[in-house]
């Protein structure tokens, strides 16, 4: 059952006194290191790799014209490139706060103004930071995408959470791209999402379907709005031509408007609108994929018709910090008219604590309305 602001509220110590921990090389920055700290922010994305900054307000002595020296080393040298990070938000006691990111530091920045302190802004990503760096090619005969990935998340020492993606490939083709894209690819072509969280790497379907975890109404949690509903990229059903060269006939897979994933019952999808507006054949998506069965050729057409339904609804919201909201889980919003009364998939939010306090921002979408 999802939560409500007030039981959020009361688990959560009346959101009163909004509190971080920021851990590198094992050590806390303010409690261990005595550094202040002015801001954490932290993104978390469905469709890339989370990101964190925290800017550290007194480590430059103006006396000295030097860093501070911590740990032997000077702030700088303390906060080496590589070095590991742990960010945790929430409220109160500083031991029972909320992981939002693990990963590695990747940036430093500073400036040293006309007037005021210099301050050290501490940047990086999570642990997929280093499937995104370098490209290969590399080819796998008579495999599923789900069996690729497993070797490639081993190989970048990260503990594989993948889904069955059922259908055996004749060929897979990795050509001059980063492992990140690549299986971004494979996900896409699936109908799955890829990321990576702490040292686990998921590749699985999304969770579109299942129930909300909150519910958020305006003026009570819920500081801003801004949904879009947008029917330019929508089509009323996907076909995919490919051929059988086992039986030298052509195959087609398809998908209609009702097939969307992640759909509300009482709602429309993007192609049950456009249907009301174009004829089904003036708005099919026809196209032409290397693809070998009829299985595969179905598989991609639900694939493309979901990315497709993921873009008839999306937009913004803003709300009170609450750690609990992240991608891959469903928010239900009220207040905002019975139109909008629904639950929407979260597929970004960042985390920010800072002298104004915590906030959470949030993009979503969904395939109805």
């Amino acid at each position: 059952m999802a939560m409500t602001v007030s039981q959020i509220e009361r688990a959560r110590n009346l959101f009163y006194a909004p509190a971080f921990n920021v851990v590198v090389a094992e050590q806390s920055v303010v409690r261990d290191l005595h550094l202040e700290i002015t801001s954490v922010e932290v993104d978390n994305m469905l469709d890339g790799a989370d990101r964190f900054s925290f800017v550290i307000n007194n480590g430059f002595d103006v006396s000295q014209r030097e860093f501070l020296i911590v740990a032997g080393k000077t702030l700088p040298e303390f906060f080496k490139l590589g070095s590991p990070v742990k960010i945790q938000m929430g409220y109160g006691d500083r031991n029972n706060l909320d992981l939002m990111l693990t990963g590695l530091v990747t940036e430093l920045n500073t400036s040293f103004p006309s007037s005021g302190l210099p301050q050290l802004t501490v940047s990086g990503y999570d642990y997929s930071y280093c499937l995104t760096k370098g490209t290969d090619s590399k080819n796998w005969e008579k495999q599923k995408d789900s069996d690729v990935v497993r070797e490639i998340a081993k190989d970048y020492n990260l503990d594989p959470k993948v889904e069955d993606t059922k259908v055996v490939q004749p060929k897979i083709e990795r050509s001059q791209e980063s492992a990140a894209h690549f299986i971004a690819r494979l996900a896409e072509r699936n109908g799955f999402e890829f990321l990576v969280t702490e040292k686990e790497l998921f590749f699985r379907k999304p969770a579109n379907d299942k129930q909300s975890i909150i519910e958020l109404e305006w003026g009570r949690g819920l500081l801003s709005f801004a949904p879009e509903i947008n029917l330019s990229e929508q089509v009323t059903q996907v076909e995919v031509y490919g051929w059988d060269i086992q039986t030298k006939k052509p195959i087609v897979g398809r998908a209609r408007r009702g097939d969307e994933p992640g759909r509300h019952p009482s709602r429309s999808s993007g192609a049950e609108y456009l249907g009301k507006v174009c004829k089904a054949k003036q708005a099919t998506l026809r196209i032409r994929e290397p693809v070998f069965s009829q299985q595969e050729a179905d598989l991609r057409a639900r694939a493309i018709l979901k990315r497709r339904a993921e873009g008839f609804v999306g937009g913004r919201g803003e709300t009170i910090g609450i750690p609990e909201l992240r991608p891959n889980v469903n928010v239900t919003l009220g207040g905002v008219g019975k139109f909008f009364e629904t639950s929407f998939y979260i597929k970004h939010t960042t985390h920010a604590v800072s002298s104004s306090g915590y906030r959470t921002t949030f993009d979503f979408k969904d395939t109805t309305i």
